[in-house]
């Protein structure tokens, strides 16, 4: 279930349709589906998890929309990161998803959310996801240009710094 910010609005609805319109995406109700960012002109990313172990991501981009759906893996590089992949390519940005334990958002570059180390990466963006167990996870997406190295190696941690992976890993398990 989305909690705060991740909960639907109406707002939503173009999102949605364009997760919906994509052959085979079963996109489940308004009330199941996680909003992690809602971007200009009709662009996004929405999750959704059918339970603890499973995952869909939806990338809209220009009324389109790119969805995968898989399970988290079993085991993990870094304490408290369950998974950091890419999301998908557009033909000019990668969209980075990962999936992280616990409610410590919200997210950003060095521990300082909103703040972007250069101007080839995209803001980090969060949600939370709360399940009848009573564990949340945190869904994170944030982009970088294609092809653009930025020197240095740029961590995404939690406000309170408890949980910090580099911004350019990928791991899934």
């Amino acid at each position: 279930m989305p909690a705060g910010d991740g909960v639907v609005t109406a707002a939503d609805q173009p999102l949605l349709a364009a997760a919906r319109q994509e052959a085979g995406a079963a996109v489940p109700g308004d009330d199941a589906v996680i909003v992690i960012n809602r971007g200009p002109s009709g662009t996004g990313e929405l999750a959704w998890m059918p339970d603890e172990r499973n995952y869909c991501l939806a990338v809209v981009r220009e009324a389109r929309a790119r969805t995968s759906c898989k399970p988290l893996p079993a085991s993990w590089a870094r304490i408290g990161v369950r998974l950091v992949t890419t999301g998908g390519t557009t033909a000019a940005r990668t969209v980075f998803f990962a999936v992280v334990d616990g409610g410590h958002g919200p997210y950003g570059y060095q521990g300082t959310a909103g703040v972007a180390p250069g101007p080839d990466m995209g803001p980090v963006h969060d949600a939370t996801a709360t399940f009848a167990s009573g564990r949340t996870l945190s869904l994170l997406t944030y982009e970088r240009t294609v092809g653009v190295l930025t020197p240095g190696d740029h961590y995404i941690c939690s406000a309170d710094n408890a949980i910090c992976f580099p911004a350019l890993d990928a791991y899934t398990g």
